[in-house]
């Protein structure tokens, strides 16, 4: 009995000792934010904003991604975890963005999700703090260590995406509407010399005197109408194109709108009755996509366990969690910011597709636009639901070269 009790004893004993002996054994590092069995980050998100927009909904992209990395045991024996969840509220960017390295001190920043103002951006790329998020400001300066999801945001790029538009939906004439602020002031001239370039459609009203939050839409709407405006085109927030559909359809101006920021399922839904039959941009491949790529399958499957809401602000944490592991993967078990910086900045994550998320984005680019451009576009439907427009099974995407010499024909679907 001794005998058996003593060999069962030195059984486990070997057992426990070659479990040990199977176990990697990962280098100590030495950076902010990380310890022996976690690295942390933390990002900075519009949450309270006169929008009510999801931004925060971000950290909820992120938390998923993490989860799955983490259910898989992690990055060299730690665990993925996000320690700060700041709100600018809009106009705190850089106090906010400040605190993630004094107080928080995080390893990386993610996700970045402001709506006004990046102000803190060169805080982080003074600190060489990889960043990841959504490049919607251009404050996204062009630094090796900071990471928009789409590549780099060339606000003044004279492109033809919206001539094909306006000539695939036989469209003949567009009204531009912008605030009086930087970014959407740019935009919308920006969009006005691609017509004029690229023709598709003639411009015949543009305004980039509007007051950000306008709700009067009305003078707008009646020499939109005087000029026998069909398609409009905007830079503005989701609230204010609602403004904008609701003065359409009281004077009558038989036009659809191209909405830059209106992937949003309730707010759309819930007015259906002004939006059925306008366009929505979408940066990655849209919910209602089939086949649903590799990514968006992970993405539904995670975020559902996490009990989380789908939205687009969830998808930009999603892609920059993604982003941030592919460079904690290439950058190996000894891994620094700097490592990430430089792993990141290589030329095999140029065209990375994000596992079917995107096709054509150049990742790595901090000073140029892309020789492609590809997004998805989808058209509400009577009932507010999206409609995948023009795209064909397995290609979600119509793509264009970015700035070419002459107009393309058309669009290519990939």
């Amino acid at each position: 009995m001794v005998i058996a009790v003593v060999a069962a004893m030195t059984a486990a004993s070997v057992g426990v000792a070659e479990a040990k002996a199977a176990a990697p054994s990962y280098p100590a590092v030495n950076e902010p934010g990380v310890t022996s069995t976690e690295i942390r980050v933390g990002g900075v998100t519009s949450k309270t904003n006169p929008l009510n927009g999801p931004y925060a909904s971000s950290f909820d992209g992120v938390q998923a991604y993490f989860d799955m990395i983490n259910s898989q045991g992690g990055m060299y024996g730690r665990k993925l975890k996000i320690v700060a969840k700041r709100d600018d509220q809009v106009t705190n960017n850089l106090r906010e963005t400040q605190g993630l390295i004094d107080q928080d001190k995080v390893f990386a920043a993610l996700p970045i999700a402001t709506i006004y103002s990046f102000s803190g951006s060169r805080v982080l790329a003074g600190q060489n703090v990889p960043t990841f998020g959504w490049e919607i400001n251009d404050e996204w300066i062009p630094a090796p260590n900071l990471f928009g999801i789409n590549g780099y945001n060339c606000v003044k790029c004279v492109t033809p995406r919206s001539s094909l538009l306006a000539k695939l939906a036989r469209k003949k004439t567009v009204g531009i509407l912008a605030y009086a602020i930087p970014n959407s002031a740019d935009c919308a001239t920006t969009m006005k010399k691609g017509y004029e370039k690229y023709g598709g459609a003639k411009v015949g009203f543009i305004s980039t005197s509007l007051s950000f939050g306008a709700t009067d839409f009305s003078a707008e709407v009646k020499k939109m109408k005087d000029a026998g405006v069909d398609l409009v085109n905007t830079c503005l927030d989701q609230n204010a194109t609602l403004q904008l559909a609701k003065e359409m359809k009281k004077q009558g101006l038989n036009a659809i709108q191209y909405l830059p920021n209106a992937y949003d399922h309730e707010f759309v839904s819930a007015n259906a009755n002004f939006f059925a039959g306008s366009l929505v941009h979408v940066g990655f491949a849209p919910f209602e996509s089939k086949p649903q790529p590799a990514g968006l399958k992970l993405f539904n499957k995670w975020m559902k366990k996490g009990n989380f809401t789908r939205n687009e602000a969830a998808m930009t944490g999603w892609m920059s969690a993604y982003l941030f592991v592919a460079g904690l993967k290439a950058a190996g078990p000894s891994f620094t910011r700097q490592k990430i910086v430089d792993a990141l900045n290589q030329p095999k994550f140029v065209d990375d597709p994000i596992q079917g998320l995107q096709q054509g984005s150049e990742t790595i680019n901090h000073t140029k636009v892309s020789k492609i451009t590809c997004d998805a576009i989808v058209q509400i439907a009577p009932d507010g639901t999206f409609k995948p427009w023009h795209a064909k099974p397995g290609k979600p995407f119509l793509c264009s070269p970015d700035h070419p010499a002459t107009t393309p024909k058309a669009f290519d679907n990939r």
